[in-house]
């Protein structure tokens, strides 16, 4: 049995962490909003960030969280000083801030990855205020203040993904500082419950008022799902209603069937025992008087049967539509009680923006409109990583460096604005936009074409409008580096195949030297899907009906060949054809011949996808509730889950996005054979760090790779000249020979001139990035911003862009 005081335990945890991480996001919020206004001595809003860091540290300690409340009451020290107007926090400062809050979220996480330690965090919060000077350093992975580089706009700039025409003047607003989160000029500033204005950011503390519960997701979750059983539920009911139709219509046929016996009847009960009575041998007299008789009785049961089976019926389907109407408003208000406001997502990205903008060496503010829109939990989930990935796209490859916004007549500092407005049908709008250097429509077609997403004739056949949606085609990237952030062209694909299995849809708007706008429409929430019930090799599927984009009923001799695949031509557009059971791999199921001349075509779209699928049979479109199918198949290529269809019947679900990528590629591919030993990849790891080496040679290895290993650039590049490697790995600052060094000497070597080289190392300055450009590295890694999953995805791209 579970010791009652453990269980109290972990109940406490959980609502500690949930308590921090709320309050760890005000905090980021508050401090943001502190930094652009600056310091007032006494001010609300230095007042909230000093008793939530107050608050913090003794929660920590009622749950023995001692680093935790050793970092709170470090900073909690600073806070009060601040308050008191003793201490005036400088932009180093900040950092610290920052840091602090993040390895609190660490230790909360359980899992230090920033590299830095708490007890480090404390010394140096402890420095700050005690210093000669009133300052301290900050730990290594924050960025010292600095401008970009003059030599950026010579080479190291915003990607040639941008333009370079200059825009009108920009308003200056009277700002300094790096990056901070500051509210939409839309949106009136907040009041307190005396009519006192609050900042924006500032979190309201009213007593709670006994109308709202804290609920833990996970039960919400499980509230959801119960309501979608319901569905399910309703959808049986229905089927009962129409085998009860069916058999009602059973009846109908017995009453004309019996109507045609009823002149016979009626003349065998005269000739038996009527008026026309005939004499008949006496041992048929008294069977054929109780069939007679039980004949009229059988009429008269079964006619009364009937009648009780239509009331029934009748009494069944007003049952069955109060259920669907009872069943909806409880599904209604459940869904409702899912609903979040936008803002509860967006307000970790403030810090993000500072600490990217900080790193990337530009001035950059998140300016929100609209958070307070509220959507269901489980869509802005999904949008947190797409989001994420705009942002960074915009100050990466959109936003300038402050000398170069200046010489173009901008506002140093650059905005990413994200908006949030309703539409119609139950839908939003989100908009990500920025007021950088503009999409360059012929650096897109360059890159598409050197990557082979298109071919030369293709490039040339698309318009620009049709050629901008080449940045949403996984591989395409113009940055001619890659980082653990950007360089993989895998962002702004994530978006897109992220929005759209949302039901919604992406479009892009830019003008060359005025900025891009990434617009996205959402549902408000997720809502019961439906679905087209197919029948394919004797199998059930369902196909999404957001995906489905026509089914109609085509001739066979309308099925053209085109190039080395099939097509029919379906409004003015050819449109490739498969069938369903190729696109899943079925080679084993026969066409039968001969039979209709027609086949049925389900059209399916994603973007600018489309494939036509010839299935068996178009069975109906219902409501259906998509399951998933468990742990052990938590990856099925092709299908999206299972739905319980109102027969009982299970069906997979489809994933059309999957199969119309699949299928436009060209025909199935044959399941691969085991890798022969000479198809697995050769990596050279180069590192002095023993810990640091060993780490990442377990990574590699784990994911199927050979490793060797060298201590520094001269061993390496020893090894390099005795044997073949796919890919070198490489840390920067190492004795003998650094990682520049060798990445150049590897360059100039014509035998291994092409071998791709990562950098992975903790110097992540603007310069460095640089320097490491310079050099021919084909990607650059942070070590304190490392992901193995990050690693090991560069690590493939580039073999594949090898091939």
């Amino acid at each position: 049995m579970t010791d009652p005081d453990e269980e109290f335990h972990k109940k406490l945890l959980a609502t500690f962490r949930e308590e921090a991480e709320e309050h760890l996001g005000e905090i980021t919020q508050e401090l943001i909003v502190l930094e652009k206004a600056g310091i007032t001595p006494g001010s609300p809003l230095l007042e909230q960030v000093y008793r939530k860091t107050h608050s913090l540290k003794g929660s920590a300690r009622a749950v023995n969280f001692r680093e935790i409340e050793s970092v709170c009451q470090n900073l909690e020290s600073v806070f009060s000083l601040m308050k008191k107007g003793e201490f005036n926090p400088d932009e180093a400062a900040f950092d610290l801030f920052h840091v602090a809050i993040k390895i609190t979220r660490e230790l909360l996480n359980g899992e230090i990855t920033s590299g830095t330690s708490p007890a480090e965090v404390a010394r140096s919060l402890r420095a700050l205020i005690s210093g000669p000077s009133g300052s301290a350093a900050v730990p290594r992975e924050v960025p010292a203040p600095r401008t970009s580089p003059s030599t950026v706009k010579h080479g190291t700039g915003p990607d040639p993904l941008r333009g370079n025409e200059h825009p009108g003047p920009g308003t200056e607003r009277a700002t300094k500082g790096s990056s901070v989160a500051i509210p939409s000029d839309t949106e009136p500033p907040r009041q307190d419950r005396d009519g006192r204005q609050q900042p924006w950011g500032a979190a309201s503390h009213d007593t709670w008022d006994g109308k709202t519960v804290r609920i833990a997701a996970n039960k919400l979750d499980r509230l959801i799902a119960g309501s979608d059983d319901l569905l399910t539920t309703r959808l049986f009911m229905t089927h009962r209603m129409q085998e009860l139709e069916e058999i009602m219509t059973r009846f109908g046929i017995w009453r004309w069937n019996h109507a045609l016996v009823s002149n016979d009847m009626h003349r065998i009960r005269e000739v038996s025992f009527g008026i026309r009575k005939t004499e008949l041998p006496s041992d048929l007299v008294l069977p054929l008087e109780r069939l007679v008789e039980f004949l009229e009785y059988n009429r008269e049961f079964v006619t009364c049967l009937q009648h009780d089976l239509s009331v029934h019926a009748r009494e069944t389907e007003i049952d069955r539509s109060a259920l669907e109407i009872n069943t909806s408003t409880i599904s209604d208000l459940i869904h409702d009680a899912v609903l979040l406001p936008v803002a509860s997502v967006l307000q970790p990205f403030s810090g993000l923006v500072r600490e990217y903008s900080r790193t990337t060496g530009k001035q950059v503010d998140l300016l929100i409109e609209g958070g307070d829109m509220e959507m269901d939990r489980r869509i802005l989930e999904a949008l947190k990583d797409p989001l994420m990935h705009l942002i960074h796209n915009s100050i990466d490859h959109g936003i300038e460096y402050p000398d170069i916004r200046a010489e173009r007549h901008k506002n140093i500092r650059g905005i990413v604005r994200i908006k949030i407005a309703p539409l119609s049908g139950s839908k939003v709008g989100i908009e990500v936009s920025d007021d950088g250097t503009g999409i360059d429509r012929r650096v897109i077609r360059k890159a598409a074409v050197e990557k082979g997403i298109v071919s030369a004739e293709e490039e040339a056949a698309l318009t620009d409008d049709e050629a901008i949606w080449l940045i949403f085609r996984s591989g395409l990237s113009t940055n001619p580096i890659v980082t653990d952030l950007s360089g993989r062209g895998l962002g702004l694909a994530i978006v897109e195949e992220t929005v759209t299995r949302l039901g919604g849809a992406v479009t892009v708007s830019s003008e060359i030297g005025r900025g891009t706008t990434i617009r996205m429409q959402v549902p408000v929430r997720l809502a019961t899907l439906r679905g087209v019930v197919v029948r394919s090799a004797n199998q059930v599927y369902v196909l999404p009906m957001q995906q489905v984009r026509q089914v109609i009923r085509v001739q066979r001799s309308d099925i053209l060949p085109l190039n080395d695949r099939q097509a029919i031509e379906f409004q003015g557009e050819k449109i490739v054809v498969i069938r369903l059971t190729e696109a899943l791999g079925i080679t084993e199921y026969l066409i039968p011949p001969g039979g209709s001349t027609q086949v049925s075509v389900v059209i399916l779209a994603y973007g600018a996808g489309q494939i036509a699928c010839i299935v068996d049979e178009v069975i109906r479109v219902q409501e259906i509730v998509v399951r998933s199918l468990g742990s052990q198949l938590r990856r099925v290529k092709r299908i999206a889950g299972a739905v319980i269809l109102g027969d009982g019947r299970v069906a997979l679900v489809l994933d059309a996005l999957e199969i119309i990528q699949e299928s436009i590629k060209g025909p199935p591919a044959v399941p691969a054979r085991t890798m022969s030993s000479d198809a697995i990849k050769r990596i050279l790891i180069v590192e002095d760090s023993v810990t640091s080496r060993a780490f990442l040679q377990t990574i590699l290895e784990r994911a199927g790779y050979l490793v060797q290993t060298a201590v520094d650039g001269m061993e390496a590049f020893a090894l390099l000249r005795e044997h073949e490697f796919d890919i070198v790995v490489s840390d920067v600052d190492m004795p003998r020979m650094n990682g520049f060094t060798l990445t150049e000497k590897i360059r100039t070597d014509v035998r291994i001139s092409k071998l791709p080289v990562v950098l992975v190392t903790s110097l992540n300055s603007p310069e460095d990035q640089k320097h490491g450009l310079t050099a021919g590295a084909d990607a650059y890694m942070m070590k304190t911003s490392f992901e193995k999953s990050n690693l090991l995805e560069i690590i493939r791209n580039l073999l594949e862009r090898k091939r």
